[in-house]
């Protein structure tokens, strides 16, 4: 297999998820982690790069803090739960995605439909993981 430059597409993207058990505090459930939209994400990812010392970025009903890594609620301030940032290689998206291809079956137009954007959405979930 050739190996080709490192270009500006094959540069890792980053996504944010939030710890969504039902209770966050909780050391005896498995950890859940739920993604942030891709505008919530990018609003987060810009708080991070950005010069500001205090780390915050605000979204609809939550702060993010980064110095603690945390969602705080505007209508509840405490109720907080813990985030956390997955570097995505976009190799390994476009390898995901070419891959549901081959997994999705092909339908009828009389038969339901399979929803490509939640198989997609899955498999980025699962490449999160890692």
């Amino acid at each position: 297999m050739a190996t080709q430059p490192m270009g500006a597409t094959d540069q890792p993207r980053a996504q944010w998820y939030w710890k969504s058990n039902s209770n966050p505090s909780s050391t005896n459930e498995k950890d859940e982690w739920t993604k942030y939209s891709d505008i919530e994400s990018a609003i987060i990812e810009e708080a991070f790069n950005g010069n500001n010392q205090t780390k915050l970025a605000e979204l609809d009903n939550y702060l993010i803090s980064l110095n603690d890594s945390i969602q705080i609620s505007k209508s509840a301030p405490n109720k907080k739960r813990q985030i956390k940032r997955v570097l995505i290689n976009r190799n390994e998206i476009q390898d995901a995605l070419s891959a549901i291809h081959f997994l999705v079956p092909s339908t009828s137009s009389d038969e339901s439909s399979c929803d490509h954007s939640e198989i997609a959405s899955g498999a980025m979930e699962h490449l999160g993981d890692r």
